[in-house]
């Protein structure tokens, strides 16, 4: 009916209608009124408004009085019990709650789980428990809705919208690829992050210079009695401490402030101390198994001490050469070059071994998530695709000074309004740090997708250690689940194959993160983190290409090559809807100045690779 002249209220305000809509309410009512799970009656989705669903409230309303009744377009109307918006923002909302209305606000639809999404849950989530009147909201969807198909080799893959030739001439592509699980009820990633941020048990920060926590009981009903609580303290990968704290008897809506002895920690240089407390249920109970975990957090304590530096002069003496068309460094058993003409550096190469198959390249891009495309990102951020391309050499300053080999490149790019510092420092023992700042002085260029750099490698760098955010992926608006920890694993295994190919695979706040053949490696050490992600593939193959029907399963594919994305951030996921909704403001890289350092460490199998990133010069 929406696409009549008159729309829904060609019907919902049709007396003639009238006796219809009460059938279809009443036959609802006696087959679930008996239902304990339900909590509420609902008068349709998305049908229009008008004087039937008025009298059809009413009906239920004489029928139930116990229940609400529920109607998303009746909107601010008197026949809803709650107000049941879809899709509000986190503004929208606010002003709701702000505004003393006397009912209660759920949004029936919200976080709409298309491709790699849901990221600002947790912003939804701090503003519901910031107001009493919100009441929290259901997420859109709970499974992808695919269908299971092979290709002409067998290979099985997840079909959507366009893959079912004839049979369905209109589609709306992979829009129903919107669960928080697969279709096989596999996990999709971004679940990780829903159960994290809907966790109702609550630990937070309260002095952790003395030990202190605070555990509040979020539940609406029960007392903690039926979960235990354990905590440990972890020095970069080793547990330091450890206890349990037993059975915490909080009744629902109680804080608690726990006191964890930290004395008998002794800091050691360069390592990050982290207190995590969990609670696990205490009993199996239906669909529960013993000892699952219910809740958790993270704590860095404030008690980190930077590692000593070394001084360069001690190294192995090193020699600069300048040319036309290069800087040269030379050291023993490594070499490094930087071109001049692409203001890059070109090669990299430790022990005979070139560590990188192409020039390091500025990376700006990233490979459009389904929220990108609903939103037209790819249109409106294109001037930042070939960016990378188009930056031309200002300047090329050197010096060798204290034993190190320093660089000094200055690149812009007319087009774009944007300038870009990159200091190169090299050190005695192959080691690169790396400082690169970017200004972007026209407002009025569209946000950067992100800002980084693109290290191509062979693909025999196939494995891949890190710590930081893990073990799955997290952006800058979806890392609430992803606890810092050593992490470890093959390249391939960290890229995610969604239903159509998109942005995957990346991790946040990284302190170091490393790539190994087996034999040697190479290190990004943050300074003092970064965020990036390591594909076995080009990236381009995540890439959008318009009128394409591509398939995370079938296109994305193993190949001969890595690619490592080291970045200062990329912008976050989104997730407020999919077909406009941009990534939130705070996750977001505005036209500016960024700036971001990391040092490339290279390695060999007998090196610890946790007492390497302690390295620091002066």
């Amino acid at each position: 009916m929406r696409f009549h002249d008159n729309s829904f209220e060609q019907i919902t305000n049709d007396t003639l209608w009238t006796a219809q809509w009460l059938d279809r309410g009443n036959r609802m009512f006696e087959r679930d009124k008996n239902q304990p799970s339900i909590i509420m009656w609902s008068m349709g989705n998305e049908a229009g408004d008008g004087q039937n669903f008025k009298k059809l409230y009413q009906m239920l309303k004489d029928k139930d009085s116990s229940r609400p009744v529920v109607y998303e377009p009746a909107k601010l109307e008197l026949h809803t019990d709650v107000v049941f918006p879809m899709y509000d923002t986190i503004e929208e909302i606010s002003e709701y709650a702000e505004s003393k209305y006397d009912r209660p606000l759920i949004l029936c639809e919200y976080a709409h789980a298309m491709g790699n999404s849901v990221g600002n849950l947790i912003d939804y989530w701090e503003t519901f428990e910031r107001y009493k009147s919100l009441q929290g909201g259901f997420i859109w969807d709970w499974v992808d809705q695919v269908i299971a198909k092979k290709d002409s080799n067998g290979v099985e893959y997840w079909a959507y919208g366009g893959d079912f030739g004839k049979e369905f001439t209109e589609n709306d592509s992979n829009f129903c690829a919107n669960g928080l699980i697969a279709a096989d009820r596999s996990l999709n990633p971004h679940i990780k992050e829903v159960k994290k941020v809907y966790q109702p048990i609550r630990f937070k920060s309260d002095n952790l210079k003395r030990g202190r926590v605070k555990v509040t009981n979020d539940f609406d009903f029960i007392n903690l009695s039926d979960y235990t609580f354990s905590w440990f303290i972890k020095g970069d990968s080793k547990i330091v401490a450890s206890g349990r704290l037993g059975t915490l008897d909080l009744e629902a809506g109680e804080t608690r402030t726990l006191t964890f002895n930290l004395s008998s920690i002794r800091p050691k240089l360069g390592v990050r101390y982290f207190l995590t407390v969990q609670a696990k249920t205490k009993y199996k109970k239906p669909l529960i198994p013993k000892d699952y975990l219910v809740a958790w957090d993270q704590f860095e304590l404030p008690i980190y001490k930077e590692s000593k530096a070394q001084d360069p002069s001690n190294l192995t003496s090193i020699n600069l050469f300048k040319n036309e068309l290069n800087t040269e460094v030379y050291g023993k058993g490594f070499k490094v070059i930087f071109n001049h003409e692409m203001g890059q550096l070109s090669e990299y190469e430790i022990n005979g071994l070139s560590i990188i198959k192409k020039p390091i390249k500025t990376n700006f891009w990233r490979a459009p998530n389904d929220n990108d495309l609903g939103n037209g990102m790819p249109a409106r951020t294109k001037i930042w695709k070939e960016a990378s391309e188009r930056f031309s050499t200002l300047s090329v300053e050197s010096e060798l000074k204290n034993n190190t080999a320093q660089i000094t490149i200055i690149s812009e790019d007319p087009l774009s309004s944007s300038t870009l510092r990159s200091k190169y420092f090299v050190y005695g023992n192959g080691v690169i740090r790396i400082n690169q700042i970017i200004e972007v002085k026209d407002s009025t260029v569209s946000e950067i997708p992100r800002f980084g750099l693109k290290l191509s490698m062979s693909g025999e760098f196939d494995q891949v250690s890190w710590f930081g955010r893990g073990p799955h992926e997290s952006y800058w608006d979806r890392k609430t689940s992803a606890a810092i920890g050593h992490y470890s694993g093959s390249v391939w295994e960290q890229s995610f194959p969604y239903v159509r190919p998109q942005e995957t695979g990346n991790k946040t706040d990284i302190y170091w993160m490393a790539v190994s053949n087996g034999s040697n490696g190479l290190m990004a050490k943050g300074l003092p983190t970064f965020d990036g992600s390591v594909h076995q593939y080009p990236y381009e193959d995540l890439d959008y290409v318009p009128g394409s029907q591509r398939h995370g399963n079938l296109d994305i594919k193993s190949k001969d090559h890595l690619d490592w994305l080291i970045d200062y951030k990329q912008m976050g996921v989104g997730g407020d809807n999919s077909w406009g909704a941009r990534t939130h403001n705070k996750y977001t890289l505005f036209p500016g100045k960024y700036e971001f350092s990391i040092m490339l460490i290279p390695f060999d199998n007998k090196n610890n690779l946790s007492q390497l990133s302690k390295l620091k010069f002066e």
